[in-house]
């Protein structure tokens, strides 16, 4: 049967069942992200073990050698250190409240706030004739109230059952035309799903961005927290959350999630958005420069624009850890293809083969040293 705006389905309120069935969907925004980072770190970590790709390489193994300061089996203690702190975290602050209605309502209800709103514009088209006469809207019967006084009205009705339902009093009766069917179902299944996911974004990075600045900006918290994540100056992918407690604690288990509520996602949209999310992380500290990022879409050479902010000269440019929108209004942006951050490069590179040419000397000159004296200690035997 064809729905009407005064006969809508039942909405069914209720929890909706699990996505996996052994797992509650509460727990996916704090478990997907965890495993996706794993995933991903483990696909580039084989791609950098067994030399492939060389050629998009950002980094020597000489600069790789000399300039890391924490082992890679550091990174990965910290960084399952970091996981165990957000993962427990978030099964403190999961939500399994939520309420759903049903699809075919939801839609509906947009069906209906549609004509709803064509109302509102039905009732305002008499003044707007005789304020513009050649807009050509034509109406029944005639109104004496001001312009000012309808809209007062119209969206004082609108507003006043925001939360209660809409007046369907005065909206035409008639079942919905496939127009508004369309325009339903676009708003349930894509509009509104693109604005929250939009809007976590914004909310995330605007987030990150000030929290990240003041980790550089306060001495005392870069020297005793954020300093630890510089002790990588290659990246590489599973070193893209190697950070300190204090900092994994209130940015990534307490403020990202709340980012994320704010916006008006659901468990299953966050356990989404944090995979997207933990993806660009992990490809950010890659070191390695694809073709064809996705990450460029947020973010113009998102891998080379986060790499120079690990590098020792780069620190106070590129906070930014998803876009580049709040780097550029703040002035802290730096292209990695500025001429000065190129040349910066180059030297960096050229004083890293000259360390570890340097080892390899010393350690060359030491073999013979040891040789010679474990012979003698035989001879005196």
């Amino acid at each position: 049967m064809q729905q009407t705006p005064n006969m809508l389905p039942s909405p069914d309120p209720g929890p909706r069942p699990s996505l996996l069935p052994f797992l509650a969907d509460h727990h996916l925004p704090y478990l997907v992200p965890a495993i996706f980072y794993w995933v991903i770190s483990f696909v580039f970590h084989y791609i950098d073990t067994r030399g492939l790709f060389s050629r998009y390489k950002l980094h020597t193994s000489a600069e790789d050698l000399t300039k890391n300061r924490a082992s890679r089996k550091d990174v990965i203690k910290f960084a399952l250190i970091q996981q165990a702190a957000q993962c427990t975290l978030g099964y403190l602050m999961a939500d399994d409240s939520e309420q759903f209605v049903s699809p075919e309502y939801a839609t509906a209800s947009w069906a209906q706030r549609f004509r709803y709103m064509r109302a509102i514009i039905d009732r305002s088209v008499p003044y707007m004739s005789n304020l513009w006469p050649w807009t050509g809207y034509g109406t029944k019967g005639s109104c004496n109230a001001s312009p000012a006084a309808v809209w007062q009205d119209a969206f004082g009705d609108l507003l006043g059952n925001a939360t209660q339902g809409l007046d369907t009093s005065r909206i035409d009766p008639a079942p919905f035309t496939p127009q508004e069917v369309m325009f339903a179902k676009a708003m349930y299944w894509v509009l509104v799903p693109l604005f929250q996911y939009i809007a976590a974004m914004v909310l995330a990075d605007t987030f990150q961005y000030f929290t990240h600045r003041a980790f550089h900006v306060n001495k005392w918290l870069y020297k005793h927290v954020h300093a630890m994540h510089h002790d990588i100056y290659v990246p590489f992918a599973y070193g893209a959350f190697y950070n300190h407690p204090l900092e994994t604690i209130p940015i990534d288990g307490i403020g990202f999630p709340y980012c994320l509520s704010i916006a008006g996602l659901d468990n299953r949209q966050a356990a989404l958005f944090g995979a997207i999310w933990t993806f660009k992380t992990v490809v950010d500290h890659c070191g390695y420069d694809f073709p064809y990022n996705p990450c460029n879409i947020v973010c113009p050479n998102s891998v080379l624009f986060h790499d120079l902010h690990h590098q020792t000269w780069g620190m106070k440019y590129n906070f930014s850890v998803y876009g580049s929108f709040w780097d550029w209004i703040m002035g802290t942006s730096w292209s990695p293809y500025d001429s000065r951050a190129q040349a910066k490069y180059r030297r960096g590179k050229a004083t890293a083969e000259v360390v570890a040419a340097k080892a390899r000397l010393r350690a060359q000159e030491s073999q013979p040293a040891v040789g010679a004296s474990t012979a003698v200690s035989l001879g005196g035997q």
